[in-house]
């Protein structure tokens, strides 16, 4: 049986790390060291935390840890978010104590919210999302699994960000649209339609400038 752990390993020693941290509720967790696949043998520490290794594989016992993916990158979170999963590791929960989030939201796993954000009445957020610095989320909302809201998003209400969809910094998308599967909003981005999966827009308007099929190729749009 897994029990509930104050000690934190943390995946990533990245810029993103430095929020995570200052975001982590005061003296609840024991930070006991970081997994990084860049790992530098000659800088074997980052923000006072010893690098532990470059995989999970590295760790004699995953049970004795809970763990937060410290990684933007959004196939590269999901990657680390499968793998705890699997091995039914505790992933907890990062909220910034100046956010302000509806009692009535419902929040996942491994999910960082961080500082100024507003979440509203009526929202999900689902397993390994990021909510960034200053990003509002609207009542009604839908945000799925390894989604990054990046900072000063705005999401307006009855939105359905699909799972490891990308928004961009002060992007807006208006209300009731669907943002698809992995698609990306670009920074600055206005949102007015549905966005397709694999699909990146930009643009005020937003319009698409390419899509990635299914082989891993990219089709330039306009």
């Amino acid at each position: 049986m897994i029990t509930s752990h104050k000690k934190l390993l943390l995946i990533g020693a990245g810029g993103y790390a430095k929020s995570v941290i200052d975001s982590l509720p005061h003296g609840q967790y024991d930070i006991c060291g970081f997994i990084d696949k860049y790992k530098n043998k000659k800088l074997p520490m980052h923000l006072g935390h010893p690098i532990l290794g470059v995989s999970l594989d590295e760790i004699d016992d995953l049970y004795q840890y809970c763990y937060f993916i410290c990684i933007g990158n959004n196939e590269d979170r999901k990657y680390y978010y499968d793998f705890l999963k699997r091995n039914k590791c505790k992933l907890i929960n990062v909220v910034d104590p100046t956010a302000v989030v509806s009692s009535n939201t419902k929040i996942g796993e491994g999910v960082f919210i961080g500082k100024m954000v507003i979440v509203n009445s009526d929202v999900i957020v689902e397993d390994n999302a990021i909510l960034n610095t200053r990003s509002l989320v609207e009542h009604g909302c839908r945000i799925r699994k390894h989604v990054n809201l990046s900072t000063n998003a705005v999401i307006n209400g009855d939105v359905f960000v699909e799972e490891g969809a990308f928004i961009g910094s002060c992007s807006v998308v208006n209300g009731q649209i669907r943002v698809g599967q992995w698609s990306t909003i670009g920074a600055g981005a206005v949102v007015v339609k549905d966005v397709n999966e694999y699909t990146t827009v930009v643009g005020v308007p937003a319009k698409p400038i390419v899509r990635r099929m299914l082989d891993g190729t990219d089709i330039y749009c306009g």
